[in-house]
């Protein structure tokens, strides 16, 4: 992996970690275009972190709070929620390991569109009833449904961010509260992720990739998920993610074109 890869994908990593598109499936996509054909483990774990130090940042009031007081809602949620995401980790790992081909990227990208869309219908219709109606949290009803709405994240090309935060609107709760719950899922979730590769991966998986390459992909992969942490939750306190279902729709038209016609990639 040469320097201008590092760069490419640390950025990538970070913008597209917190935008409702899935980082997993554009990376996937910069890989075949840039010939990187997997990422090295050891990379994708630095860039993760990366993207894990700017929620905290952002969001370290939230985080400090949650910290000094582990008895309240908000932690019990998040640990409701996480639950079924493990689960269904360790059910359909191998089918999410096979997926990292990109076979499935055209249809999960238009899931997630199309969860977009549904989900800004349901804001429209929300906000013109009663905006009081909507919840400032999950229930512990919601929290688990989100949770699997998370796992399912696990295939490549469904934005983790973008199916939780639809889900969570879909569930009443209003949505940039939904964005602040979303993120903050994240953090148990890049940790548990991290700690697990950690563990399965061999030695070589660790190696094979300059010093240089990391520092390069950590500072991209943070700087640009700073930034599009704090975008996220501005944008999300007034506007709908519609643009982004937009956007996927495109990029489905696109890769159904370069499959059939163009052979780009």
């Amino acid at each position: 992996m040469s320097i201008l890869d590092s760069l490419i994908l640390g950025i990538l990593q970070g913008l597209t970690e917190f935008l409702p598109i899935s980082s997993s499936g554009h990376l996937i996509l910069a890989g075949h275009v840039l010939g990187v054909s997997e990422m090295p483990l050891i990379f994708e774990l630095i860039v993760h972190l990366a993207t894990l130090l700017a929620i905290v940042i952002v969001m370290r009031k939230t985080v400090w709070s949650l910290v000094k007081k582990p008895l309240q809602k908000t932690n019990a949620l998040l640990i409701v929620a996480t639950i079924p995401t493990v689960i269904i980790f360790f059910i359909f790992r191998s089918l999410f390991e096979s997926a990292m081909d990109g076979r499935f990227l055209i249809y999960c990208f238009g899931i997630t569109a199309i969860l977009l869309l549904v989900s800004g219908t349901k804001r429209k219709v929300a906000k013109n009833k009663n905006a009081d109606t909507l919840k400032p949290l999950p229930t512990f009803i919601d929290a688990p449904i989100i949770g699997i709405a998370q796992g399912v994240a696990g295939f490549p090309g469904i934005s983790r961010s973008g199916i939780t935060i639809a889900t969570a609107k879909l569930l009443g709760v209003e949505q940039s509260k939904a964005a602040e719950f979303s993120f903050l899922l994240s953090v148990p979730i890049i940790l548990g992720s991290s700690l697990f590769a950690i563990i399965e991966g061999s030695n070589s998986s660790f190696s094979g990739v300059s010093a240089v390459s990391l520092l390069v992909g950590f500072v991209t992969a943070f700087v640009t998920g700073l930034a599009c942490v704090k975008f996220m939750l501005k944008l999300l306190q007034s506007r709908s993610m519609t643009p982004f279902a937009v956007y996927l729709i495109i990029l489905v038209v696109f890769l159904i074109v370069n499959r059939f016609f163009l052979h780009l990639f």
